[in-house]
Formats: structure tokens, C-alpha cells, sequence
């Protein structure tokens, strides 16, 4: 049982993320027909309202008045059966957020 509540917690702290917010950078000559924020990890715009995912940062960006960016919280362990797994920048975010990963039973939760 007490496993189970951990495993909750952990889950409950991965859910949180790091914000930020920032003024769009300027578009670029091609592309400033074109509506919305430019999100320089990409090298295009995207419209307002929207939100883009890049592969190769772990972050979010959204676009409206200001850019909103949302990151991955902080996640650690002190249980000698979990650890905390790496960033994967293959993956969009949140999916390439570090987690905590633990081996209970040798089943790895």
C-alpha cells in the first residue's frame, strides 16, 4: 500500500512544469505575411492561440499576446528503488520530461 501512495506522489510532482512567459521575437522578411508569433525553434509562425511542441528542446510555446513557454518541473527521489530518468529531446514535450521510474516486485513503475 504504502508503495502505491509513493508511486501517486510521484506521479502528482511530475504533473507540475516550470512557466515562462516572453515577447515574440521579430518575424523574419519571408515570413511577415504571415499572422501569429514566430517561434524561432522552428523557423516559422504559428497562429495565434495556438501551441507548438519543437523535437529537440523540452519545452511548449504558445502563442498570444506574449509567448507562454511551459517546461518541465523538478523531479527527484530519495527511494533506493527509483531513479530519475533523462530528458529525451526526441520526444515533444511533456513526453521528453525527466520522470521517476521505480522497481517494485522487479516490476519497473
Amino acid at each position: 500500500m504504502v508503495s502505491k501512495i509513493v508511486i501517486i506522489a510521484l506521479i502528482v510532482g511530475t504533473a507540475s512544469a516550470a512557466t515562462w512567459i516572453g515577447m515574440p521575437p521579430r518575424k523574419p522578411e519571408a515570413l511577415a505575411h504571415k499572422n501569429g508569433c514566430y517561434v524561432e525553434e522552428i523557423n516559422d509562425v504559428i497562429p495565434f492561440g495556438e501551441t507548438v511542441s519543437p523535437i529537440g528542446v523540452c519545452y511548449s510555446i504558445s502563442c498570444g499576446r506574449v509567448m507562454d513557454y511551459a517546461s518541465c518541473g523538478v523531479v527527484s527521489t530519495d527511494d533506493p528503488n527509483c531513479h530519475v530518468t533523462d530528458e529525451d529531446l526526441s520526444k515533444p514535450y511533456p513526453h521528453c520530461c525527466p520522470d521517476v521510474k521505480c522497481d517494485i516486485d522487479n516490476n519497473l513503475f
